[in-house]
């Protein structure tokens, strides 16, 4: 298994389609619901989804008593391929 090595071994995300930034934010918005769900429905603690140039991470935080999403997402990221 070769890991790439960064920065060298990454390329960038560049979107292609000719998608408006507002048809990708309705498009991200509904992905976060799709995955909020998905880690509800199935009790998980994170969940990634990338489309296009988006990449869309999502973290189950437990504090004291209570847990939150935090959501991060990230438009024109780097990555690497492992093979």
């Amino acid at each position: 298994m070769n890991i790439p090595k960064y920065p060298m071994d990454f390329n960038d995300s560049i979107r292609s389609k000719k998608t408006s930034e507002e048809d990708l934010n309705h498009k991200i918005n509904a992905e976060i619901e799709k995955m909020i769900g998905f880690m509800n429905e199935n009790h998980t603690n994170n969940h990634s989804v990338a489309f296009e140039d988006v990449l869309i991470i999502i973290d189950r935080i437990y504090e004291d008593d209570d847990s939150y999403f935090e959501i991060s997402v990230a438009k024109q990221h780097s990555r690497g391929i492992v093979r």
